[in-house]
């Protein structure tokens, strides 16, 4: 019987190739970052290069579904998409997990759990993809958050390119931040993390029972937290504080 294993020689070559492949893939990223640099640099900050940096990550880095996004208040408002999430601008509550990711002072690590509140992708799909979640910080101050999904593992070299990428971001936003004039919601930050989830679904207009089945906890508890709420933002009522939490962005349609 003819035997159809490789010869030494055959796999000799596919392993040469394979890491010429990676040198080559390697070498490219590398010079993304220091083009992305460049960039900045020369032209300054700017949503056109916001995009075409996150185009060419999930080109280099094999990234189905990506978005780079800037933390406001609250939320994450969405700066650079590609694949399948809320359109650019449009601004997402950071519940759960994404507010302890994102909480001061930042801790410097990927993040691979799913979290569907960034995609409009079906469920089924948290199966079969890689997803990489990074922290865009600037001095240890939160700043955003790079979102990939990928269909394939990235390597431990292409995390660390990805890791400085995000350390120039970092910069680049919070210097955008500082300069732009953007919606004064500084009144959010007197809220605790458990007041802000229950201040950024207010506009949901849901009854105090739905808000507790979504976050957990008892309705007894969601109404003492929008009594705090209230007194905190001196608001009247439910109302006001549903129109105060839209004014910062939040925007729920419904849970």
């Amino acid at each position: 019987m003819p035997n159809d294993s490789p010869t030494p020689e055959a796999e000799s070559a596919f392993a040469l190739r394979s890491a010429l492949k990676q040198n080559q893939a390697q070498i490219a990223q590398d010079k993304l970052f220091e083009k992305f640099g460049q960039q900045l640099f020369v032209s300054g900050w700017s949503t056109e290069l916001l995009q075409w940096l996150l185009d060419e990550i999930c080109m280099q880095f094999g990234a189905q579904h990506g978005l780079i996004s800037q933390q406001h208040g609250g939320a994450l408002k969405i700066l650079a998409l590609r694949g399948k999430s809320y359109p650019v601008g449009a601004r997402i509550p950071m519940l759960g997990v994404l507010g302890q990711w994102l909480k001061e002072p930042i801790r410097f690590e990927v993040h691979q759990q799913y979290v569907s509140s960034l995609w409009t992708l079906p469920a089924t799909i948290e199966a079969n993809v890689h997803c990489y979640h990074l922290p865009i910080a600037c001095q240890q101050r939160p700043v955003g958050l790079l979102a990939l999904i990928t269909g394939n593992p990235l390597s431990h070299n292409s995390l660390q390119i990805l890791y400085s990428l995000c350390g120039m971001l970092g910069f680049a936003l919070y210097g955008q931040a500082q300069s732009s004039t953007m919606i004064d919601d500084s009144y959010v930050q007197k809220l605790t993390p458990r007041e802000r989830e229950v201040f950024a679904l207010l506009p949901s207009g849901a009854s105090n029972a739905l808000l507790a089945s979504k976050l957990g906890i008892s309705p007894g508890t969601v109404k003492i937290h929008i009594e705090r709420i209230l007194s905190k933002l001196d608001l009247n009522d439910r109302t006001q504080a549903a129109v105060k939490a839209v004014e910062a962005g939040f925007k729920s349609d419904g849970l």
